[in-house]
């Protein structure tokens, strides 16, 4: 029978192979669930260091930021107020709020080789699960989504506000959802003296994937609704779902296998499963309407 050098068969060879192999083959789902746990960890402390810093931003002005300002052109974000309150002071401080089309005022930033807020990576607004997180995008006709608007270079981003339980009427215009029942919606100025559902039954922040094109999302400048913020009434969908379609664009939805993390307002981060009972769902997104919410 032919040996090794060291003395082993062929056959005996092809054994030692083929018990590593197998071995390999059940330690690597265990490893792949390790580093999603601890991606999900990541996401969800992502969220508390926001709800962190909505709460101070609350305790400084007595309301929680607007969702988005709407102006001439596209919108700032409820991200872009919140900068200062999650350690991100000198980005906050290249922002020019009384510019009504913020698109206009950042590509001239960026023209002129400016320090400038929409190009920033922040690490605390990417769910590490999601593929595309954390990456820049050329926006506009010259980027891989040119029916986007034109805002230059941006970075999206996995978190949006929740409006409540409805979405306008128009396919995600530029004024968005100005009457929203939930946290943060167009000019929102909510207060927690507007929170009797309870601020442990009111949903403020939710994951939702970016897509192919990274043509959504983005947290510094974009549009309104569906940009800065959605609603809940088309419900949760599917996790791993990164379909370019009108209506994935209108839902919560993430990487994570099961649900989406979201941030309520007392503080507290939960996952939420995409097979939640619905009515429970729409609930948790609205500050007073005083529905009854089952366990979740």
């Amino acid at each position: 029978m032919t040996r090794s050098r060291r003395g082993f068969s062929l056959i005996e060879l092809l054994v030692v192979i083929a018990v590593i192999a197998i071995l390999v083959s059940l330690l690597l789902p265990a490893v792949q669930q390790a580093r999603e746990a601890a991606r999900r960890t990541q996401c969800r402390n992502n969220l508390k260091q926001l709800g962190l810093a909505l709460h101070n931003y609350h305790d400084t002005h007595r309301v929680f930021p607007p969702g988005s300002l709407p102006g001439t052109g596209l919108a700032w974000g409820f991200v872009a107020h919140t900068l200062p309150f999650f350690e991100q002071t000198s980005v906050y401080n290249t922002i020019d709020f009384a510019q009504t089309d913020c698109a206009v005022f950042l590509k001239a930033q960026q023209s002129a080789g400016q320090a400038n807020a929409a190009s920033v990576v922040l690490s605390i607004l990417a769910c590490p699960s999601d593929p595309r997180s954390g990456t820049l995008l050329l926006s506009g006709p010259l980027g891989p989504s040119p029916d986007t608007y034109d805002a230059g270079i941006v970075c999206p981003s996995n978190y949006l506000g929740v409006a409540g339980s409805r979405e306008s009427a128009a396919w995600c215009p530029y004024s968005g959802i100005t009457n929203g029942n939930g946290m943060m919606f167009t000019s929102s100025r909510v207060r927690m003296s507007d929170i009797t559902d309870g601020t442990s039954n009111t949903l403020m922040l939710g994951e939702r994937g970016i897509r192919e094109d990274f043509g959504w999302g983005w947290p510094i400048c974009g549009g309104t609704e569906c940009e800065q913020y959605i609603s809940s009434e088309r419900g949760l969908t599917p996790a791993d779902n990164p379909p370019n379609t009108p209506d994935i664009e209108r839902r919560f939805w993430s990487w994570h296998a099961g649900g989406n993390h979201f941030l309520l307002t007392d503080g507290a981060v939960r996952f939420l499963s995409t097979s939640m009972d619905y009515n429970n769902f729409t609930a948790l997104s609205t500050r007073s309407s005083g529905e009854v919410i089952d366990e979740f």
